[in-house]
C-alpha cells in the first residue's frame, strides 16, 4: 500500500491511518483537525472511527472523541507545555498558536 509509511516530513503520522497529521502554520498539530480525522460521516449523522459511538450531531461526536480517545495528544509541540486534558490543549492552541 503506497499510503503506508508515507511521511510529509513533519514526523507527525497518525498511527491509525498511517497518514500525516495536519499541522498548523507553525507546524503544531491542529487539535480540531486531529479530532475530525477520527470522525466518520454516516447517513444522517456521524460516528467515532475508534468505537461504536455515533450521533446525528457533530458536536456530540467531537466531544466524545476528545474525552475518550485523545489521550497522548496533550503536549504542545510549539512551546512544550503539557496539559492534563485535551480540551485545555485545544484552548491553548487556539489562543496562542492558531493564525
Amino acid at each position: 500500500n503506497y499510503e503506508e509509511g508515507y511521511d510529509d516530513g513533519s514526523g507527525m503520522i497518525d498511527p491509525n491511518t498511517g497518514m500525516p497529521i495536519a499541522a498548523g502554520a507553525d507546524g503544531n498539530k491542529d487539535p480540531r483537525l486531529l479530532v475530525e480525522s477520527k470522525m466518520v460521516k454516516l447517513i444522517g449523522g456521524w460516528s467515532c472511527e475508534e468505537c461504536l459511538y455515533s450521533s446525528k450531531y457533530t458536536t456530540d461526536v467531537r466531544r466524545h472523541i476528545e474525552s475518550k480517545h485523545m489521550h497522548g495528544h496533550n503536549n504542545c509541540d510549539a512551546c512544550g507545555i503539557l496539559f492534563d486534558h485535551f480540551s485545555q490543549y485545544k484552548q491553548h492552541y487556539t489562543l496562542c498558536h492558531k493564525k
